[in-house]
């Protein structure tokens, strides 16, 4: 698997299933096929927790398993692997989920006024909201003062268009000679 794809599906994985789905696609990489069981060896951690990712890699096409019965138990085997053939698409709809929800923020952040007492960890209130409150914060009884979101909405922006750019639904803006 070439570097740049591996890093993109730990990435995928750490964000899917934390540092245990990091580890279990490590050892499927380096066994190629292998039962939950192995797995579950390999790592330290539980068979069930290897399931779990194992299933979750699954859902999202990112892994498949083939089941063979052993004649002399009766008892099902599933050997896993990696199957990394839609990860393109699947991180291409990931992003644009993050694009969509991106959007959302900014379009909620730019059509509202927002009123906050200056202090860390209270509520940012609508000014609907801030007038049922008398202009003073629910929590510390602080004067509530417009909000001043232009960093918000700028780094909501500059976000975007990266996503965009990346996603190939905007072109890379060209730099002006001076």
């Amino acid at each position: 698997m070439t570097r740049r794809k591996n890093k993109e599906l730990l990435e995928l994985a750490m964000d899917m299933g934390g540092e245990e789905a990091v580890e279990v696609i490590k050892a499927l990489e380096k066994k190629k096929e292998s039962t939950d069981e192995e797995l579950a060896e390999m790592t330290g951690i539980r068979v069930n927790t290897v399931r779990k990712v194992l299933y979750m890699l699954y859902d999202q096409g990112l892994a498949e398993f083939k089941r063979i019965r052993d004649k002399e138990t009766g008892w099902y085997y599933y050997y896993w692997r990696l199957e990394t053939k839609r990860l393109p698409e699947i991180i291409r709809s990931k992003k644009m989920a993050e694009l969509k929800r991106l959007k959302e923020m900014l379009e909620e952040e730019t059509s509202e006024i927002y009123y906050h007492c200056g202090t860390p960890g209270h509520p940012k209130l609508t000014f609907d909201e801030a007038m049922e409150y008398e202009f003073q914060c629910p929590i510390c009884g602080n004067m509530l003062m417009q909000y001043d979101n232009t960093v918000v909405v700028e780094d909501l922006k500059r976000r975007i268009e990266e996503l965009e750019i990346e996603l190939g639904l905007r072109k890379k803006p060209r730099k002006s000679k001076k």
